[in-house]
């Protein structure tokens, strides 16, 4: 039997536990290899026993929200992967929506609407859970979810709850105070406020529309693959293009051609076809522009 799979049969959670799970289900990119222990956790309970187990162990864990922002090995992840996707619960107090971290985005921004509570339009459509929007602290169409966030309840480290409150010094473009640490986010508020519904409505659909025209739906990806930086004076799609590298293929994976900052798989790639392509564009866009293009989709498991 497999030796993390023995352990966690040591415990008594309430979540689901798959072997070799495949992780080409659990991501926007659609590839990757498997998970060696896959647990689809029901409560916060769930994840202290795993963690204190795992700590015990010396065995690594891997915390999944959507899938929207990674790229996982074609060799898969070692230890446990704990999906937060069961972790849905919201409600309102008052113009604050108090969420669990594994809500979707489009959940979260549906609730909104049909609650006149505006603040999250600019979010609508964007793929992956509250908790990887406020753990890369995600930004777009001149908006961020650190504008909203008023605290967050969180796992630490040693495995004790605690609560972290907004403070400004601790964020910043796509940086959160929750990335320097080996944390696990489960419930997040967020201070909204009210709207007229309609227009909430109008908002909403326009954005998706927008990503819509840009190709973020036409094949799997994981959006934009490289973060902007002002002091180059473009976006990094528009930096991508040129160079020359828009269009660009290796195996079944392409820098799109609706949108440079943007890799999709056309099929079948391999994360090895995307990571080769994220390279490339790095070394080219150094090579011709002088510029050092930041990657903020993450590699997970085991690479090289």
């Amino acid at each position: 039997m497999n030796r993390v799979l023995d352990i966690i049969n040591k415990i008594n959670i309430n979540g689901t536990v798959r072997e070799n799970e495949d992780m080409s289900i659990h991501t926007t990119f659609k590839c990757g290899g498997k998970a060696e222990i896959f647990i689809s956790v029901k409560s916060v309970e769930d994840i202290l026993k795993i963690k204190s187990l795992a700590r015990e162990h010396n065995i690594p864990i891997f915390i999944l929200g959507g899938g929207a922002n990674i790229l996982v090995s074609d060799k898969g992840i070692p230890g446990i992967t704990i999906y937060l996707g069961e972790l849905n619960k919201v409600y309102r107090e008052e113009n604050v929506l108090i969420a669990e971290s594994g809500i979707s985005v489009n959940s979260l921004c549906e609730f909104a609407l049909n609650n006149s509570l505006s603040g999250l339009e600019f979010i609508y459509g964007m793929p992956g859970t509250l908790g990887g929007a406020v753990w890369m602290n995600a930004r777009c169409y001149g908006d961020e979810i650190s504008s909203s966030f008023l605290w967050a309840e969180f796992i630490n480290q040693n495995g004790e709850v605690k609560k972290q409150y907004f403070d400004s010094k601790d964020w910043d473009y796509k940086i959160s105070p929750f990335q320097s640490n080996n944390i696990i986010i489960t419930k997040i508020a967020l201070q909204l406020k009210p709207g007229n519904k309609d227009e909430i409505y109008s908002i909403m659909e326009q954005n998706n529309r927008d990503r819509n025209n840009k190709g973020h739906f036409k094949f799997p990806c994981a959006g934009s693959v490289f973060k902007n930086n002002r002091d180059f004076g473009e976006p990094s799609g528009k930096i991508i293009e040129d160079s020359g590298l828009k269009g660009l293929v290796k195996g079944e994976a392409q820098i799109s051609e609706f949108h440079a900052n943007i890799i999709v798989n056309l099929g079948k790639a391999k994360s090895s076809d995307i990571d080769y392509l994220i390279n490339e564009v790095i070394k080219t866009v150094y090579n011709k522009k002088g510029y050092i293009l930041e990657p903020e989709v993450l590699k997970v498991g085991l690479w090289e």
